[in-house]
């Protein structure tokens, strides 16, 4: 290396020093490709692309590639970058029988839910939102803003009423057999079950609304109301707890505000 260039006065002819052949990464043109600079030709790491928004299409540079889609969970929804295609899925029952996904239509107020297959349980993959013909109801802190999102907080009497034909509010065993089915330990079912897990539950953390009418735990528990009723007038629900990270089943008031989700009637 000659003098000059040990001291640092290079001879820089775009990105590459035209006596030593030192490289200056700053100088780069990666507006074409981000893995190779368009001037001297260096190739820089794959990891310099940004396929976040779309698996096959660099959001930087523009540079596409083939077949790095998702599609396992949802044939119409990638799980790495959130590209949505249409008519994909292969329907029976209302279930497709490649990833689960599926949707059914609640004539009572014309909403639509998100359905998914889990073992051989059909499960709303989103929480109850109809309000009831009779029992108590609530949105969060009494904010329809995020009943969108959450869903309502029913007490048990209200929950027992909700069923469209052909479904129906989940027994304690039949919260027990989703668990089971997922891992059956506490934190092995609720990596399935949170939001972005392997079965497609999509947990939201609703929260849940105290007998005596304070709203509590909003993005970190969620609630989930049971048909199924103790001796001591206790009701089971399914909680997720986000810092706990665990699905557990518990005893709870009846008169609490809790979320829904509703089981098909198997055939």
């Amino acid at each position: 290396m000659s003098f000059k260039c040990k001291i640092g006065l290079h001879v820089w002819d775009k990105c590459t020093c035209s006596v030593c052949g030192k490289i200056r990464n700053a100088e780069h043109d990666l507006t074409a490709d981000c893995s190779k600079c368009s001037k001297c030709g260096s190739i820089l790491s794959d990891d310099l692309h940004d396929w976040s928004e779309d698996c096959d299409r660099c959001a930087k540079c523009g540079k596409t590639r083939e077949n790095h889609h998702s599609w396992q969970k949802d044939c119409e929804k990638c799980s790495k970058c959130g590209k949505v295609r249409s008519n994909m899925h292969h329907l029976k029952d209302g279930i497709c029988q490649i990833c689960g996904q599926g949707t059914f239509h609640d004539d009572t107020d014309g909403s639509t839910y998100k359905i998914v297959k889990i073992g051989d349980q059909v499960i709303m993959a989103q929480n109850f939102a109809r309000k009831p013909a009779t029992g108590k109801f609530w949105a969060y802190d009494d904010d329809e803003s995020n009943r969108a999102k959450y869903g309502y907080l029913y007490d048990w009497e209200a929950a027992k009423t909700l069923a469209p034909a052909g479904w129906h509010l989940p027994a304690k065993e039949e919260w027990e057999a989703l668990c089971h089915f997922l891992g059956g330990k506490e934190k092995k079912a609720y990596e399935q079950l949170k939001a972005g897990g392997q079965s497609g539950f999509e947990n939201v953390f609703g929260g849940e609304r105290y007998a005596r009418g304070a709203f509590n735990s909003l993005s970190a528990s969620a609630h989930y109301w049971s048909a199924s009723q103790e001796e001591n007038k206790h009701v089971w629900e399914l909680k997720l707890g986000a810092y706990t990270e665990k699905a557990e089943l518990k005893k709870a008031d009846p008169h609490f505000g809790f979320s829904v989700r509703l089981f098909r009637d198997k055939k």
